[in-house]
């Protein structure tokens, strides 16, 4: 008799209110990019990621807010839509603690090790880092869960998702390639723990058809 997997944990859709919690957390990322390009509050100085104000002198939050503002409109809507498509499908299939919560705790590491790789004075802004980290993240559990595929299938899949999304069209010296491959990398480790820590309930979710 043989068996097909006609259903995975990733077949249902995603909860009702993922994609409210997807569109606030992209609302709060413009707010505080609206209040770094003007300035509010005198804030400007103190939100990005510097080495040297990280390094030196402690200002560790600025791993977390380095990650909310960017360096003008354009910036933030390239990050726009990533941030919105991988919160909604993070959040409406692994909830809350995986995004915003562990997304974002990662993202201050990311920026952590994306910024002790560069030269003093250097700065950082923008949530591409942890775009590319949720990206990784969401590939990796794809390919994990997704049998209803052959893993050949589900490789090619991730790759051409990956492509059409993330690979950016031409080299720009203004963009941290660095921390992209740090975001990815770390979202990849991410999924996996995730994944064999979950996998039980993930296999349970499957639903099997016989010949």
């Amino acid at each position: 008799m043989n068996s097909e997997i006609i259903e995975t944990y990733l077949s249902r859709p995603p909860r009702k209110n993922s994609a409210t919690v997807s569109l606030i957390v992209v609302a709060f990322v413009f707010l505080f990019s609206v209040t770094y390009w003007g300035n509010s509050f005198g804030l400007r100085e103190r939100l990005n990621v510097d080495r040297d104000a990280v390094f030196q002198f402690h200002e560790y939050w600025r791993l977390f807010t380095g990650i909310l503002v960017h360096a003008d409109m354009n910036h933030f809507l390239s990050n726009a839509l990533g941030l919105f498509l991988f919160g909604y499908l993070l959040n409406g299939y692994f909830g809350p603690g995986v995004y915003p919560v562990g997304v974002f705790a990662l993202g201050t590491l990311v920026n952590f090790v994306s910024i002790a790789t560069y030269p003093a004075g250097t700065r950082l802004v923008g949530a591409s880092g942890i775009v590319y980290l949720m990206a990784g993240f969401w590939l990796t559990l794809f390919v994990s869960t997704e049998r209803r595929f052959s893993i050949p299938k589900r490789l090619l899949r991730s790759i051409g998702f990956a492509l059409v999304l993330l690979i950016s069209s031409s080299f720009d010296p203004a963009i941290s390639h660095r921390t992209h491959a740090i975001g990815f990398f770390t979202g990849v480790i991410y999924g996996l723990i995730y994944f064999f820590k979950a996998k039980e309930r993930i296999r349970a979710a499957e639903v099997t058809a016989f010949e």
